[in-house]
């Protein structure tokens, strides 16, 4: 009885364990969820808002390069990205390098990291974002998969000089030095 017992035992644990193998390493969940991440960013090329209104789970968190980036919730999102339909922007091109994703155990979250060049134009003159550190994390809800977290940073010595000149320029310029003014008489 003790030998069943064991074989039983052991027949499930490889039932539960390839069952989680599958969900995990299944080619269509996989593409699925770098479809959704490369749309994260891709959207922009054709600014189609609804489509990626629905790349997102309703209780996101979205920090991305700036402090003012910082978004809590689908609702909040959805008032920051107004700034994007401005007729003038437009996204034109992106690529993920070293795309890494990850699944849980369950199969039902993935978590990512990537490096980004994510390009748009503004008033017809393109601008990228290059080299972004990317991270993020998705869930499969309603069976479809959406992102709960994502953020964009630079490492510290990887910071483009342009925003290191725009948002640090106090800790590197000299302070004018100052005429040195005789003692007065009293």
């Amino acid at each position: 009885m003790k030998q069943r017992t064991a074989c039983i035992a052991i027949l499930l644990t490889a039932v539960f364990a390839f069952g989680h193998l599958a969900a995990a390493d299944d080619p269509a969940e996989r593409a699925a969820v770098q479809r959704a991440i490369e749309q994260s960013i891709g959207w922009a090329i054709e600014k189609d808002f609804d489509a990626m209104f629905r790349l997102w789970g309703d209780d996101l968190f979205h920090f991305w390069l700036f402090s003012d980036s910082q978004v809590i919730g689908l609702e909040n999102f959805k008032k920051h990205a107004e700034q994007w339909r401005d007729p003038d922007f437009r996204g034109t091109r992106f690529e993920f390098r070293d795309l890494r994703i990850v699944f849980s155990r369950s199969g039902d979250v993935a978590w990512y990291s990537c490096h980004l060049d994510d390009c748009g134009s503004y008033k017809g003159k393109e601008f990228c974002l290059k080299d972004v550190f990317q991270t993020g994390v998705l869930e499969k809800r309603d069976g479809r998969w959406v992102h709960v977290l994502m953020h964009g940073s630079y490492p510290v010595d990887k910071v483009p000089a342009g925003y290191v000149r725009r948002f640090y320029r106090d800790l590197f310029e000299k302070p004018e030095a100052k005429e040195a003014k005789p003692p007065q008489p009293e």
